[in-house]
């Protein structure tokens, strides 16, 4: 019988105010997007623009975030 392959799943341990600034990035994020989409619609141009500006900041920054505190919470 051949052995099975497993993995493991590990979940990084942050405080609480971590998850919540996440989750609330996360939310900020599909807000913009959203919004930039439903302007683009409506052929609001300059609406359009701010918006899509804004959610690209908020895209790069949070990765920038990410990649910078990765290296503290795995060591």
């Amino acid at each position: 019988m051949e052995k099975q392959a497993t993995f493991k799943l590990e979940i990084a341990r942050r405080a609480w105010y971590e998850w919540l600034a996440w989750a609330a990035w996360l939310i900020l994020v599909v807000f913009t997007g959203q919004n930039a989409i439903a302007s683009g619609a409506e052929y609001e141009g300059a609406a359009a623009t701010i918006f899509w500006a804004t959610f690209a900041v908020l895209l790069i920054g949070g990765a920038i975030v990410w990649y910078v505190r990765r290296q503290r919470v795995t060591e």
